[in-house]
C-alpha cells in the first residue's frame, strides 16, 4: 500500500535503522518507496570517494535526499566538557559530520550539545562551554553550505528544554543553526509537545520521531506509546515546519526490506490519524 504523502510531511528515516551498515543495496530498496529523505549516521558511513559517489548516485536515482547527517557523540566527544581535549574531540567529530554532509549534499548536521550526567552545580559552566562550541561549529557549517541542529536531549543533558536550546543558539545566525526535536526525549512532559513546537518556531529545522512510555526514551514506532501524534502534526502545520517527518525508531522486521515495509505501513497509520 502506498501511503498518502502530505506535501508538508514527506517520509524520512534514519538509514541505519533500516540497515546498520548503511549499504548501497538498502538504498536501492528505497526506489519506488514513499521514503523521500534519509539521515546518515556518520561514524559507520563509509567515506571513501568511490562509495560516496555510488551512494550519491543511488539516492538520486531513488529520488531520496540525504537531508541530515548525525554526528558522533559520547562522553569522550563532548562539546560542553571543561576538559579542552574532550571538547576539541567533540568539535572534531562534528566537523567530520559536516564534511560528510558537504560531500553528500546534506543540509543539516544533528549535534548533541552534551553528554551526561551533568550536576546542577556545573550546569552554568557547561552551558557556557557548549555555547562557545556551537558558535564555532555554526561558522564551520555555514562555510560548508549546511547548518547544525542541536538535538533536544533527555535527563541531565544540556538542551533538555526549549529555554536551554534557545540559550545555546543565542546570537547564532538562524541560517547556520537550529533545533532537532527528538520527541522521544520529552520524558514526563510529552503532553507539552505541541507547545514545544510552537515555542521553537522557525528554529525547528529537523525531527527525530519515535514513541515512548512517558518515562524514559524507548524509540518505539509511533502509535505504541503516549504521544498524541494528531496534536503533534497539527502543531507542526501551525508552526509551518518546513521539513520531512523523520523516523528515528526501532522498526519491526528481520531484514531491511521487512523494516521498510513496516515503516511505510506505520506511516500510513500515522498520517491517517493512528
Amino acid at each position: 500500500m502506498t501511503p498518502p504523502e502530505p506535501a508538508e510531511f514527506p517520509l524520512s528515516v534514519s538509514l541505519h535503522t533500516l540497515d546498520r551498515e548503511q549499504r548501497p543495496e538498502t538504498v536501492r530498496l528505497l526506489a519506488g518507496s514513499s521514503v523521500k529523505a534519509v539521515e546518515l549516521w556518520e561514524p559507520t558511513f563509509p567515506k571513501d570517494e568511490r562509495h560516496l559517489a555510488e551512494m550519491r548516485r543511488l539516492l538520486a536515482d531513488a529520488g531520496v535526499a540525504p537531508r541530515t547527517v548525525h554526528a558522533a557523540f559520547s562522553g569522550a566527544l563532548d562539546i560542553s566538557s571543561p576538559d579542552p581535549q574532550v571538547r576539541a574531540a567533540g568539535i572534531a567529530a562534528i566537523g567530520a559530520a559536516i564534511d560528510l554532509a558537504q560531500r553528500m549534499g546534506a543540509e543539516i548536521v544533528v549535534v548533541h550539545p552534551s553528554s551526561e550526567p551533568i550536576p546542577d552545580e556545573t550546569r552554568a559552566a557547561r552551558m557556557a562551554q557548549a555555547r562557545a562550541s556551537v558558535r564555532t561549529l555554526a561558522d564551520v557549517a555555514g562555510d560548508a553550505g549546511c547548518s547544525i541542529a542541536l538535538e533536544l536531549l533527555p535527563r541531565t543533558c544540556l538542551g533538555r528544554s526549549v529555554g536551554e536550546l534557545l540559550s545555546l543558539l543565542e546570537g547564532v545566525d538562524a541560517a547556520t543553526a537550529g533545533v532537532c526535536l527528538d520527541v522521544n526525549h520529552m520524558m514526563g512532559d510529552f503532553a507539552a509537545l505541541p507547545d514545544v513546537v510552537r515555542a521553537l518556531g522557525p528554529r525547528l529545522i529537523a525531527l527525530h520521531c519515535s514513541d515512548y512510555d512517558g518515562i524514559d526514551e524507548r524509540h518505539w514506532p509511533p502509535g505504541r506509546g503516549v504521544i498524541d501524534w494528531a496534536a503533534f502534526l497539527s502543531a507542526l502545520r501551525e508552526a509551518g515546519f518546513p521539513g520531512p517527518f523523520h523516523y528515528e525508531a526501532s522498526l519491526d522486521g528481520e531484514t531491511p526490506a521487512e523494516r521498510l515495509a513496516f515503516l511505510e505501513a506505520n506511516y500510513v497509520q500515522l498520517v491517517s490519524g493512528i
